[in-house]
Order: structure tokens, then C-alpha cells, then sequence
């Protein structure tokens, strides 16, 4: 007499989990990205034609491409690509493209203004006398003046590409307009010249773009900044012709995408039924959980200490070990600028990781 009873139990539950599960997967299709942004992690640094000894000027260049995915996306209306290289002692000399403008109206606008003026007077008389004479006289009298001017006026311009410099020259950022001359999707190419040391052979650059759309809301008075796809990367830029450093940053791309590997597999991996009520409290906790990976961006771009940060040690002990391989590779891809000098310290530095990764193992 039970069975109904407890049957309708067991469906009741199913459905309150399952609810919100599919709230959550329409609400993340929804929030998906509709563009993507890829960029090659590694470059090489040139010297540069600007370069008159006083100072070393190296030029690189950040190849960014973008992809809409979206079939009927939304209207991206810019770009905001910041650079900012790692390191106080560098500086950015130039950059390209610069602030550019441009308008929708090819040539000057033509304006013609004419006066007229025109006078006329008129006399009319007409009468009749019997039956046999009748008689009409009349006077016209007019003139008319014209006067016209014509002339061209500029058309009016807007921004296409404005950029400059960040946190007092020590980076540059780049905003790109969509417009009827330029689209935004595709390869687009930001060139810096960086001033730096005599002694430098490697460095890295932290890149990130947004792509935004303005959209109107509440009836079209009030105007919302939506952002319709972001990307951040870290680009291993060394100096041309050195092929230890060359080396030293295409392992430390590998290293990279390993970690982002390593990552998403763990994140795909996890318990279905762990991940469920996680889902589920995350639907009705008023306070927004951190993303599962953030702790990648954290490792890339703020140099988290991956012994200390709490989301990093709750990792499965194959993730941890891809992270302190990354770790490894980019201190030993930032630290050839340090010269001989320092080799005890790099030693040091590579001893500390490889016993963390012993004792992770254990």
C-alpha cells in the first residue's frame, strides 16, 4: 500500500532536480559567448627601425582573430584590446594602429542657399458703353532678383580606432568601432614597440579583449553595455634569433594548453550527482559561486600561488601536477633575462617545484 506513495515521492524529487538543472542549461546557452577570440601564444621580437642606440626598441606583433559563432548574432558595436606588458623596467615606445577616423559620406557635403525676391504691379480697367462700344485697358510691371551661394562643408567623422596609452605608459589599449569600413571579425594586427633592457631576451605580454554591443531596455530610455564574448591571454614574446629562449616559450605554450586541458577534463569529470546539487544551490544562492576554472585565469594572469590558493589544492592530484609543471615552465622562460648570475636562484626556484610535485605524488 506503500508503493504509489513512495513512488510519487521518487518522481517528485527527480523533478525538483531536474528543473532547475534545465533552468540552468537554458540560462548558460543563453549567456554563451557569440564571438570567440583566438591569439598565438608565442612571438618573436624584432629590433626596430625606430631603434637610435640610446635606448633598445624591439617591435612584436599580436595577430588576434575573432570568429562569430552565433547564426543570427547580436550587433557588436567595438573592441577593447588592452595590452600590458609584465615587468616595470618595460615601456611601450609606439604602437599601431593610432587613432583613426573616418565618415560615412565619401567627399565634401554641398550646400547651395538661393534669395529671391520678386515685385509686380497690375492695372486693369475694363467698361462698356450700350450695346456698341466697349473697351479694356490694362498695365503689368514686375521684376524678380536672385541671389544664390554654394559652398562645401567637411562631412563629419567619427572614430573608427582609438588608442593609446595605460597605467602611465607602461601599456596601450586599442578600440575598435564597427562600422561601414571596418568589420570586426577576422585577423585584426596590433603592433607595440617596447622599449627594454640591453640584457632582455624574453617576456610576457597579458592580452584581453572584450567585444561589446550597446542595446536599448525599459522602452528605449535607458541604454545597457552588453558584453558579447571576452578573451585573455598571456603571449611568450622572445627576442629573435635567441633559440633558448625561443625554446623555453613554445614549452611554456604547451604548458599552457596542457593546463587548460588538464582543466576542462577535470571539470567534465566530476561527480554527476556532486555537480547536480552544486547546480542546484548555486540556482537559489543569492551570493554568485566562482566558475569552476577560474582558478586557470588566476594561475595565467595574477601569478596565484598554486600551495596557497584553496580552489587550486581542491584539485584531483593529475591537475595539480599539470600546474606546477606550467609554474616550472614559466619561471624558467621569465628568468633568462636574469642572466648566470642568478642560475643558483633558477636552480633553486626548479629544486622548490619538483619537491611540491613529490609531495603531491605522496
Amino acid at each position: 500500500m506503500f508503493r504509489p506513495y513512495f513512488a510519487y515521492t521518487l518522481v517528485t524529487i527527480a523533478s525538483i532536480l531536474c528543473a532547475p538543472t534545465a533552468q540552468l542549461r537554458a540560462a548558460n546557452h543563453a549567456n554563451s559567448p557569440e564571438i570567440f577570440f583566438d591569439l598565438p601564444l608565442v612571438t618573436a621580437a624584432v629590433p626596430s627601425a625606430c631603434d637610435e642606440g640610446s635606448a633598445r626598441l624591439v617591435d612584436i606583433e599580436l595577430r588576434l582573430s575573432s570568429m562569430i559563432v552565433a547564426p543570427d548574432p547580436k550587433k557588436i558595436d567595438q573592441w577593447i584590446v588592452r595590452c600590458q606588458p609584465r615587468g616595470d623596467e618595460i615601456q611601450v615606445a609606439d604602437y599601431a594602429p593610432r587613432t583613426e577616423v573616418a565618415s560615412g559620406i565619401q567627399g565634401p557635403i554641398q550646400i547651395k542657399q538661393t534669395d529671391e525676391r520678386s515685385e509686380s504691379v497690375g492695372l486693369s480697367i475694363d467698361g462698356t458703353y450700350g450695346q456698341l462700344a466697349r473697351g479694356n485697358a490694362g498695365m503689368d510691371r514686375g521684376s524678380k532678383k536672385i541671389e544664390s551661394l554654394q559652398y562645401d562643408r567637411v562631412a563629419p567623422v567619427q572614430a573608427v580606432t582609438a588608442s593609446g596609452t595605460i597605467n602611465r605608459g607602461r601599456g596601450v589599449y586599442f578600440k575598435l568601432k564597427w562600422t561601414e569600413q571596418q568589420v570586426l571579425e577576422g585577423e585584426k594586427t596590433f603592433r607595440l614597440t617596447l622599449s627594454v633592457p640591453q640584457q632582455w631576451r624574453s617576456g610576457l605580454v597579458d592580452v584581453s579583449v572584450i567585444a561589446q554591443s550597446e542595446q536599448k531596455s525599459f522602452a528605449g530610455w535607458d541604454r545597457d553595455v552588453v558584453t558579447l564574448g571576452r578573451a585573455n591571454f598571456v603571449v611568450a614574446v622572445h627576442d629573435v634569433g635567441d633559440n633558448e629562449a625561443m625554446r623555453a616559450a613554445k614549452s611554456l605554450a604547451a604548458a599552457e594548453d596542457a593546463l587548460r586541458r588538464a582543466a576542462a577534463q577535470s571539470t567534465r569529470s566530476t561527480n554527476a550527482i556532486a555537480g547536480l546539487v552544486r547546480n542546484v544551490t548555486n540556482l537559489f544562492d543569492s551570493k554568485p559561486s566562482e566558475p569552476a576554472n577560474q582558478w586557470v585565469e588566476r594561475l595565467l594572469r595574477e601569478g596565484t600561488n598554486p600551495h596557497a590558493d584553496k580552489q587550486i589544492l581542491e584539485l584531483p592530484v593529475a591537475t595539480r601536477m599539470v600546474a606546477l609543471d606550467y609554474c616550472d615552465a614559466r619561471e624558467t622562460f621569465v628568468s633568462l633575462n636574469q642572466g648566470s648570475q642568478t642560475t643558483a636562484n633558477n636552480h633553486q626556484a626548479e629544486n622548490r617545484y619538483a619537491a611540491a610535485k613529490a609531495a603531491v605524488v605522496e
